[in-house]
């Protein structure tokens, strides 16, 4: 199959990915994180200053780059979604640009289409979370780098430094800065840069690393953004699980272990292979892999992380074991059918009802007895979204990771609602009910009505 055959395979995944977006945008919510994003999106469109009044527990990379299309395309879930589903988009694109950039563009559509048939990936491309724009920021800083290091032009190493920066400011990311090294590394190895240039590059790769803090981060307020995002994670690290996480999550998502592990092996027979852009993707994927054998707290949609640079990785490997590319072509067809198949069956199993039934009975019911500039307070703030009724800026995120770590206190409550009054108060899945006092702080409320 000629570049022809291959255009035509990618431009039909790319197109069903797209436009079956337009249903899954409506799926359901199984994820809290999300209410808690949307309700704080919507507090930053009331006029409330991010980190300075509103508690945001994400870095400001995540408001950055999520928050234009949240506002262009209508301030709802969907449409936040609906951007994180775009980037995700622009993440396989840029998959498709280094299977060019590696000369095994094969390789690259094989990619695309495993990755899709992985939960973990599959998951959060349309899931107002952040992981799957760290994955997508870090693919544009590898494959602008493999452009630089081809034709040395300098917008590609500020393109590069530029998204590695966003990703690190999207979610403290730090898992491709190895392998942003190690490419400095490689270039100075093969003579293809001089000392002297690779010192030029480091004080322009400072320069822009300061201008992006200067102009797009300390805005939002430096002390505030430590309070909110920072010391959160030092505090929650502190009070996590020390079990094996990692572990338990893999055996949920086989396919990912299986592929994962046929990388390991893989690299180990075919080690003596591989060109530079093949050991930083190697990089990339044993450090993520190191971190988060560590990382607490692990959620698992934090294997998305994961599961990118192994994906890549593999797919790379197995290119390198098919001698015959018209054997490997065809594996790559079965797979790309596979996974649109397995993604559009999914997609027609997929309710498009955001919410259960009785969640939409307290959306009536908050709506019912309240008015839009009423401040409601919830532990599940898909509530608050869906109602348009907003909680206090501080109790924007009530989160089970803020009360266990104590970054939210039973006094820290109490005074927010003594100072902001609210019309309701809807302990709902346990969060609010978990703050030490949390009934006694209720004092001069009454019960309007319970759900079983």
């Amino acid at each position: 199959m000629k570049s022809k055959g291959f255009v035509i395979l990618t431009v039909i995944f790319l197109l069903v990915i797209f436009f079956t977006q337009f249903k899954l945008i409506n799926r359901p919510v199984t994820d809290n994180d999300e209410g808690i994003y949307l309700t704080s999106f919507l507090l930053v469109d009331r006029g409330y200053q991010a980190y300075k009044k509103i508690y945001f527990s994400q870095p400001p990379g995540f408001l950055l780059s999520v928050y234009p299309g949240f506002i262009l395309f209508g301030k709802t879930l969907q449409t936040a979604r609906l951007t994180i589903g775009i980037w995700s988009l622009i993440g396989l694109l840029t998959i498709i640009w280094l299977g060019f950039e590696l000369k095994n563009k094969w390789a690259g559509l094989l990619a695309i289409s495993l990755l899709f048939l992985i939960p973990s990936y599959h998951n959060q491309t349309l899931s107002f979370q952040s992981d799957i724009l760290i994955t997508t920021f870090s693919l544009l800083s590898f494959a602008s780098l493999i452009r630089f290091g081809k034709s040395f032009r300098l917008h590609w190493f500020v393109f590069s430094i530029f998204f590695l920066n966003l990703a690190f400011w999207t979610k403290f990311d730090i898992t491709f800065f190895p392998s942003f090294i190690m490419a400095f590394f490689l270039l100075f190895q093969e003579k293809k840069i001089s000392f002297n240039k690779i010192i030029n590059l480091l004080l322009i790769f400072l320069a822009v690393s300061i201008g992006f803090f200067v102009l797009l981060i300390t805005p939002f307020g430096i002390s505030q953004v430590f309070n909110n995002s920072i010391l959160l994670r030092f505090q929650a690290a502190a009070t996590a699980s020390s079990s094996f996480l990692l572990y338990e999550y893999l055996k949920q998502d086989k396919l990912l272990l299986a592929v994962i592990l046929g990388g390991l092996v893989l690299s180990f027979l075919k080690k003596n292979k591989f060109n530079n852009s093949q050991e930083i993707i190697f990089l990339w994927s044993i450090f993520v892999l190191i971190i988060f054998i560590f990382y607490r707290p692990l959620f698992p949609h934090h294997l998305v992380i994961l599961t990118v640079p192994a994906v890549l990785l593999f797919c790379q490997l197995v290119g390198l074991c098919f001698k015959n590319k018209k054997m490997f072509k065809f594996i790559v067809l079965i797979i790309l059918t596979i996974s649109v198949s397995n993604h559009l069956y999914i997609t027609a199993r997929t309710s498009s009802k955001l919410i259960n039934n009785q969640q939409q009975n307290a959306v009536e019911i908050i709506k019912k007895y309240t008015s839009i500039d009423d401040v409601v307070v919830s532990d599940e703030e898909i509530l608050n979204g869906l109602s348009g009724r907003l909680p206090p800026p501080a109790l924007s995120d009530v989160s089970q990771v803020r009360i266990n770590s104590n970054n939210l206190t039973s006094e820290d409550f109490k005074q927010i609602i003594t100072f902001y009054k609210p019309k309701l108060i809807i302990p709902w899945n346990g969060r609010l009910e978990s703050i030490k006092n949390f009934k006694e702080n209720l004092s001069g409320y009454q019960l309007l009505t319970s759900f079983s």
